[in-house]
């Protein structure tokens, strides 16, 4: 970095300091803030935006129930019953081909009325104003009426505007010949007869004698009502509701057309689940990124049709934008990102007051340093700050008196190295031995006086010389390749001979040193002690003369040596273990007494054997292996335990080590045994006393598992929260049942008790209990994690500690809101029911005699009857 630079001064690197370790954690603390409340506020906006939806799919769902139930009210009216009967019969007797004729001419005569506004003559005019004054009451809602018989032809509608025969529709087909009565919903789809959007609701008429469908009561829905029942949610400035169908086509947005939104796989997916939820899609159809997005599926309240939907189910979709959505996030950040400035301001000044008070002792260190470096080592520097600059500033001070110690020794050492090497040139020029030194092209740069007596050249003459140029001819490539090995190696000698100038030869040998170039890897130069070894040569002659002489004091060493052997033979068989002298192949060449003691095998009988025979079977490969080990050179083998077979047929078990004797020529391997028989019995007897124990051991140790485990399990597994308190109301501990309320365990230990109450229950009631030492049973109201009140009835009772002193308290809580709100719910219920049963025998009474008046007129209008009986008719009306 380059705040940290030579160029910024100290003042400068410690305001930067302080500013820094302020910075990190506040932009930590910033970065934590950020994420906490983006991951906080979109699980709280898509848990609305869920909500949201779910109400959204609740609105249509009533739109098109309502729709639903009043068809099926229509369709048990008895008069409108009557008429699909009454047209029903009309193809009674009839074959196939006629009914569809017959069809065809009231089709035909359908739509060669006069007027296509007003109904034909053939209608039943009572059944149709009834059903005229019922689409009035929900004209806003219903395009209209109508209903067919069991052919699929019209009986009546309340508009005129409609087709007379419906027998090939999906919605007709679905609930005549569907197979069960059940209801039908369609497709939101746009109708060319009235210029509008239509979704069709159509429930079959049931015959009263048997369960069969005679015919169908159908209403032709607007979109309009289900559009507005979307459009009428909405969150904020942006959020809006839509309607999808299950394959992910959008049905209705009251923002945009379903032609401009793009649906992304991704969002279709999480829709296909047809359950209620939220999601952060990478596009929300209208074109936001990573928009949160909430969905509900619309849940009829019966069954339907098959084919209902087109085969789909429709789902609530509630999005905003993105931007409006974070909104409030970056707003939080504004204020944080303001605070942190502030902060950093603060800091700043800090650090300016602090760095000057460090900084401006440093300088003046720094100004008498810098004196003490330019070679005033009389100066000395006068600082009082109580701190470490303080001790530096005595240091430099105690550093000055020490340079100028050292530079008067200094100067000594100089005037005693100058002497030194005086006296190592007076020695080597000297040198009772021939010194040279050569360059990397092997050319004499120096050769001390010795040299040149001996070879009688003079110091120009040597200087220009070659260091072949002194061997005689045919020696110079042995020379040449004396100095590549000294440049090869560093260093190398060589015996060879000298011509001198007066072409005496001489016997020399060479011991050279190279001196190399570190950086370019080259030779700098070579200093070589050439010594005079004729007379060594001579000596060597006389040498040889000697050798005879010598192989005769061996003879007579090698009679002594053979007196020492029986001397070591004494001791080698009294030493304690048994010992086996093998060869290299295994074969036992000797034994000791304490073997045949020990093991029982005579020396006479083993000797010429091989030691596989003493050993069993089970061992044979891993002494091959050890064997081998010793003869390819290694000079022990560690201890081995090993099973041998006595001489008598007893196993036994004994300690073994090889170990090598002798040279390659002679090489012989010395196997020790030691009889391990009683210790072997004490390790079983101590193997057998540690098993015993430590079976024990796990037995008590499994029982206090299984106990501890118990009682755990008993605790956690309690349909009721179980927890412990200190004398000072925290938790101490508290079981997983709590998990229930949102919280989790360790949360809540060390945390006050009261803080789990709701303010109103946060008395004295607990403390109470503390001090008496008396068991209670009470009701309070528990706040959950989520900010729910919940009805608990409590439980506690003191514990006491071995001296009777209370310790803290043990509590049981139950959850009664579940019981409370169901009590609620039967009172409610009960209510509700007396309420339905009033209602239903007004409707009753109401409905009754409505019905006998309609059929009176509808046979009155017809003019079939006889005079005595319409007047009949009048009478009873």
């Amino acid at each position: 970095m380059t705040l940290w630079s030579r160029s910024h001064s100290l003042q400068r690197k410690i305001i930067a300091a302080i500013v820094l370790v302020g910075l990190l954690p506040l932009t930590l603390l910033l970065a934590v803030t950020y994420i906490e409340q983006r991951r906080a506020l979109r699980e709280m906006t898509g848990a609305n935006f869920k909500e949201v939806a779910v109400e959204a799919a609740r609105r249509i769902e009533m739109q098109v129930s309502r729709g639903m139930n009043e068809a099926q009210q229509l369709a048990t009216t008895p008069l409108l019953h009557t008429a699909v009967t009454e047209a029903n019969r009309t193809y009674e007797g009839k074959d196939t081909r006629s009914i569809q004729g017959m069809i065809k001419d009231w089709q035909q005569r359908w739509r060669q009325r006069d007027q296509q506004s007003e109904f034909p003559l053939f209608i039943n005019r009572i059944v149709t104003n009834y059903l005229i004054r019922w689409h009035d009451i929900r004209k806003s809602d219903y395009i209209g009426i109508l209903v067919t018989d069991n052919q699929g032809a019209l009986v009546v509608s309340s508009i005129p505007q409609v087709e007379y025969f419906y027998g090939k529709t999906s919605w007709w087909q679905a609930v005549v010949k569907g197979g069960s009565p059940r209801g039908y919903v369609s497709e939101i789809a746009f109708d060319p007869g009235f210029g509008t959007h239509v979704v069709i609701v159509a429930a079959p008429i049931l015959d009263d004698t048997k369960p069969t469908v005679i015919g169908t009561v159908t209403i032709l829905l607007r979109r309009d009502t289900i559009f507005h029942a979307i459009a009428e949610v909405t969150i904020g400035a942006t959020g809006h509701a839509m309607l999808f169908s299950s394959d992910g086509i959008p049905v209705i947005c009251p923002v945009m057309s379903p032609e401009e939104h793009t649906v992304r796989p991704e969002l279709i997916s999480a829709l296909g689940g047809l359950k209620a939820g939220w999601t952060v899609a990478a596009d929300d159809s209208h074109g936001g990124q990573n928009a949160l997005v909430g969905f509900a599926p619309v849940r009829f309240g019966e069954s339907l049709a098959p084919g209902s939907l087109g085969g789909k189910q429709w789902i609530t979709v509630v999005r905003q934008d993105p931007q409006e959505t974070y909104a409030p996030l970056a707003e939080l950040v504004a204020k944080v990102l303001l605070f942190g400035l502030l902060v950093l301001a603060v800091l700043w000044g800090t650090g300016l007051i602090v760095a000057r008070r460090i900084a401006r002792p440093i300088q003046l260190l720094h100004d008498g340093v810098r004196e003490i470096g330019s070679g005033r080592l009389d100066r000395r520097l006068e600082l009082k700050t109580g701190d470490e600059i303080e001790g530096l500033a005595d240091a430099f001070n105690l550093m000055a008196t020490n340079l100028q110690r050292s530079f008067a020794q200094i100067e000594q050492r100089v005037v005693d190295v100058r002497r030194v090497e005086e006296k190592y040139r007076d020695l080597i020029e000297h040198s009772p031995e021939m010194i040279y030194q050569l360059d990397r092209n092997g050319r004499f740069v120096h050769v001390n006086k010795m040299g040149l007596e001996k070879l009688k050249y003079s110091l120009d003459e040597m200087l220009s010389m070659q260091l072949w140029d002194l061997v005689p001819r045919g020696q110079e490539a042995l020379v040449l390749q004396y100095l590549e090995r000294l440049m090869a190696q560093g260093r190398s000698s060589i015996e060879t001979v000298f011509l001198a100038k007066d072409c005496q030869p001489i016997d020399v040998e060479i011991h050279a040193t190279a001196l190399i170039d570190q950086e370019r890897g080259g030779l700098v130069h070579s200093r070589a002690f050439v010594r005079d070894v004729t007379e060594r040569h001579r000596l060597e002659r006389h040498l040889q003369e000697y050798t005879t002489k010598l192989e005769q004091a061996v003879s007579e060493r090698t009679q002594q040596l053979v007196a020492s052997q029986a001397r070591y033979k004494a001791l080698f068989d009294l030493v304690a273990d048994s010992v086996f002298m093998v060869d290299p192949n295994g074969m036992i060449v000797a034994v000791n007494k304490r073997e045949e003691q020990a093991l029982g095998y005579a020396e006479a009988a083993v000797v010429g054997r091989s030691l596989l025979e003493v050993v069993l079977s089970g061992y044979h490969d891993s002494l091959r292996g050890w064997l081998s080990d010793v003869v390819s050179g290694q000079r022990k083998v560690s201890t081995q335990e090993i099973m041998v077979r006595h001489a008598g047929g007893l196993d036994t078990p004994v300690e073994m080590d090889l170990i090598r004797v002798g040279v390659a020529d002679q090489l012989l391997v010395m196997v020790q045994l030691r009889d391990i028989t009683d210790r072997k019995r004490l390790e079983r007897q101590l193997d057998t006393y540690r098993e015993e124990l430590e079976d024990k051991v796990r037995e008590r140790t499994r029982e206090i598992e299984e106990t501890k485990q118990y009682l755990e399990n008993l605790l956690e597994n309690a349909n009721d929260v179980i927890y412990t308190l200190d004398t000072e109301q925290r938790f101490t501990y508290v079981n997983s049942k709590i998990e229930a309320w949102g919280y989790r365990k360790d949360d809540l230990l060390g945390r006050p008790y009261l803080a789990l109450l709701s303010k109103r229950h946060r008395g004295k009631r607990l403390k109470s209990t503390l001090d008496i030492g008396a068991k209670q049973v009470y009701e309070v109201e528990v706040v959950t994690r989520r900010g729910e009140p919940r009805a608990v009835m409590v439980s506690v009772s003191p514990l006491h500690g071995v001296e009777g002193t209370i310790l803290g308290v043990l509590g049981i809580a139950r959850d009664m809101t579940e019981t409370k709100k169901l009590e609620q719910q039967i009172r409610n219920s009960e209510k509700l029911a007396s309420v339905g049963k009033l209602a239903a025998g007004v409707a009753h009474e109401i409905n009754n005699p409505l019905g006998g008046i309609l059929n009176c007129l509808y046979n009155l209008r017809k003019g079939t009857l006889s005079p005595s009986r319409q007047e009949e008719y009048w009478a009873s009306m």
